[in-house]
């Protein structure tokens, strides 16, 4: 968002939100909002649907609607917003998975919940407030404000979130992550691998090696990740492997090259869904590391660009103490270590312990006992 644009929106909205905290609360609205995807995904997705089953006599207002970059888009965008804007002040729980401006620019009233459960797990590249370099005007100054509780999924992730998100450590609470609850039902497990083989025929008793990285850069600037080959990678790997792309889905597909790949997977695809077929994940500085380490299976980090990263926006963990699989630099050093079978995991169980420590399996069911509580009462 650029300063002119803040500066335009920001007024509207806070004179909005004087307005509509006149309207009387409705004690039994429940909203999910995020302005990355069309749809809900992840912790959002699963949270609504453990609500839904634990709490059927609450009404619930979904609203999925990504920023655009050009100028009908941001236009619309704002229209949007206006109706957040009466959301937040007049329902009983706003939950949120990234930042949404209607939350930071004005003050909702104290009868009114607003809850941050992030998209992504714990965290590898620093995050919101807590980057390297902080963000530029006006992020920095109304950036990731007003929430009520942040969501982390293990207690060793509360004070790194608390900095992210500019809340009080104690209104960090670890109840675990959401979209961990699948890897925590094998039966759930199995039952999308065989649905992605199902609908990916090429994948019939081959084995499908995942890349997926996350983007760089952030707004307008986001771009795909850089450095892999992937045509000289398929080409020194056996016949039995199926080399496979899943672009971000914060990320334009279009602008990731395809070129070497023996498929790629539709946008809309959960890549949770997917790492439930795959046997070998190749990625980056993604949060899907964390999660891909309750299936214990192979991981290659490829990171030529580790300097970079590190120096901007950041890194929580050392990459070479502190991470789990094999680091790899060059597209051959991907090559050998998956012909040589070269999958180091030390400190798995550890590893899982401290980022993960609050997830079981219920994390969903957590979270609505906690902020939407039956105690006869809406």
């Amino acid at each position: 968002m650029t300063r002119l644009e803040y500066r335009l929106a920001a007024p509207i909205l806070r004179f909005l939100a004087a307005c509509f905290r006149l309207f009387p609360r409705d004690p039994r609205r429940v909203v999910l909002a995020s302005p990355r995807l069309p749809r809900l995904d992840g912790n959002l997705a699963y949270l609504y649907a453990a609500m839904r089953a634990l709490r059927p006599d609450l009404r619930y207002v979904v609203l999925a609607e990504p920023y655009a970059y050009d100028l009908r888009g941001k236009i619309v965008y704002l229209l949007r917003l206006v109706r957040a804007m009466y959301h937040l002040q007049t329902a009983r729980l706003f939950v949120v998975d990234n930042a949404y401006l209607p939350i930071h620019v004005a003050q909702h009233r104290g009868s009114t919940t607003v809850v941050q459960v992030w998209h992504g797990v714990a965290g590898i590249k620093r995050v919101g407030m807590d980057t390297t370099h902080p963000p530029e005007e006006p992020e920095r100054t109304f950036l990731h404000r007003h929430y009520d509780a942040v969501v982390c999924s293990s207690e060793s992730w509360r004070s790194p979130y608390s900095r992210a998100f500019r809340t009080p450590v104690d209104h960090v609470v670890a109840l675990g992550a959401a979209r961990t609850d699948f890897f925590f039902d094998s039966s759930a497990v199995a039952d999308a691998a065989s649905a992605v083989r199902a609908s990916h025929p090429q994948l019939d008793r081959r084995r499908l090696v995942l890349y997926a990285p996350t983007f760089r850069g952030r707004g307008p600037g986001k771009r795909a990740a850089s450095g892999l080959d992937a045509a000289r990678l398929r080409a020194a790997l056996p016949a039995d492997v199926v080399l496979a792309l899943k672009t971000h889905p914060n990320l334009n597909p279009a602008i990731a090259s395809r070129e070497g790949f023996d498929l790629v997977f539709e946008p809309d695809l959960e890549l949770n869904t997917i790492l439930a077929a795959t046997a070998i994940l190749i990625t980056d500085y993604s949060t899907s590391i964390i999660e891909w380490a309750l299936l214990g299976r192979p991981l290659i980090l490829f990171v030529p660009d580790l300097a970079e990263f590190e120096a901007d926006p950041g890194l929580y963990l050392d990459y070479r103490t502190e991470l789990i699989g094999t680091i790899a630099i060059t597209t051959d050093e991907v090559a050998a270590a998956i012909r040589e079978e070269r999958f180091a995991q030390p400190g798995i169980e550890a590893f899982v312990a401290r980022h993960l420590g609050a997830c079981d399996g219920r994390s969903s069911e957590r979270f609505v006992r906690q902020f939407l509580p039956d105690a006869g009462r809406p």
